[in-house]
């Protein structure tokens, strides 16, 4: 089994900086039973051989590590239940020793290779990197602080695990000292530098101590930009070509993660970034007209690209929360080596016919047979 056998007394929500393996394992609210309910019945569903790895992946304390595995078995239950047949996992290639995620027999007859990743904009480094940051935070949130809630301000991350014990033990002392009234807000901070993350704390009085639960009462990070497309753009060109001349289509499952994921940036990331192209015409009028860099994975300066990847199944934001009511589009490549034929996904379907169309198909909750708003009903 995946989940732990042990007593759910807690209904709380999920804690700033706890895993979320952690809180789903943990949480005894009565949603939270559905999700691992789920979870375990598309597990059984998964080959038995290969359940070790997976629940390894699944109970990862690094959060992507967590969200792949599960959107591997998300994407392996979605051809399940569509009636597909998954013929082998990480199947072996003859010209390298690099698997795709999947062999897929289509209910169509066809066969077709599925690759998934993740859209994060984050190496392997930076997600360790958040990983140890938010190992820190976890504990600093844990600090016993009854008088006062604490205001966190963050810059930079590790690059090597914070010394834990010592910073909590200067922060029990600095708390100690605080005033209960409100001078306390003007008290120096306190302040904890280590291997290239500093992490900033100034305190306020509570004014009503006895609810006292966490330490942090709020929290600053710096702004960052958003890069939806360049992240999708990134993680469709890692898997592009990364298995070489294939003897079946290769589809590409996304899965954009960033809050501000929408559903036009697998277009974008594949046909280019829109742009407006200014001309000025003979009689001195200048004309608009709507078109795209050629920056797209399968639109470069050259025209057609990465013909190999025939195609991509983009969808937003899935976790075993949520999925149910997310939507995915499967995107065909029109210059494609080896074009998919039909593939019934039940989601969204871009196809070609002189122009681009869509032919809708329904959300994840209406595919697997969820009641609307599920967990939660």
């Amino acid at each position: 089994m995946l989940f732990d056998d042990i007593p759910r007394p807690d209904m709380g929500v999920h804690d700033q900086h706890e895993t979320a393996f952690a809180y789903l394992n943990r949480s005894g609210r009565p949603e939270a039973a559905r999700v691992r309910q789920l979870v375990e019945n598309w597990l059984a569903r998964y080959p038995a051989r290969d359940h070790e790895a997976l629940i390894a992946r699944l109970r990862s304390t690094i959060d992507d590590q967590h969200r792949g595995a599960f959107f591997e078995l998300f994407i392996h239950e979605l051809l399940l239940v569509r009636g597909h047949r998954i013929l082998e996992i990480e199947p072996t290639l003859p010209h390298t020793p690099k698997s795709p995620d999947f062999l897929v027999q289509a209910k169509e007859g066809h066969r077709l290779y599925l690759e998934c990743v993740l859209a994060t904009g984050r190496s392997q480094q930076k997600v360790a990197a958040q990983a140890r940051l938010n190992q820190a935070l976890t504990a600093l949130d844990r600090t016993c602080s009854p008088r006062h809630f604490l205001d966190l301000t963050v810059h930079g991350v590790p690059t090597a695990p914070i010394s834990i014990k010592a910073m909590t033990k200067s922060l029990r002392a600095w708390i100690a000292g605080l005033p209960d009234d409100d001078s306390a807000m003007d008290a120096l901070p306190f302040q904890h530098t280590e291997h290239g993350a500093t992490i900033s704390l100034r305190a306020f009085p509570r004014r009503h101590p006895e609810l006292a639960r966490r330490a942090i009462g709020a929290r600053f990070f710096p702004a960052k930009q958003v890069t939806v497309d360049d992240d999708v753009r990134a993680a469709l060109e890692r898997k592009a070509s990364r298995y070489g001349a294939l003897d079946q289509p290769y589809v590409v499952a996304v899965n954009a993660l960033d809050m501000f994921a929408r559903e036009d940036a697998a277009i974008d990331a594949l046909f280019g970034s829109p742009c407006t192209v200014v001309e000025q015409t003979a009689d001195g009028s200048t004309t608009y007209r709507e078109s795209r860099q050629p920056d797209g994975v399968w639109c470069g300066p050259r025209g057609a690209r990465r013909r190999g990847l025939s195609a991509v199944l983009s969808t937003e934001r899935v976790d075993p929360w949520n999925f149910a009511a997310r939507r995915a589009r499967l995107i065909r490549n029109p210059w494609a080596e080896a074009a998919v034929p039909s593939f019934d996904l039940g989601v969204d379907d871009y196809h070609e016919e002189g122009r681009y169309r869509i032919t809708a198909g329904q959300s994840m909750g209406e595919i697997f047979g969820l009641p609307n708003g599920w967990p939660e009903a």
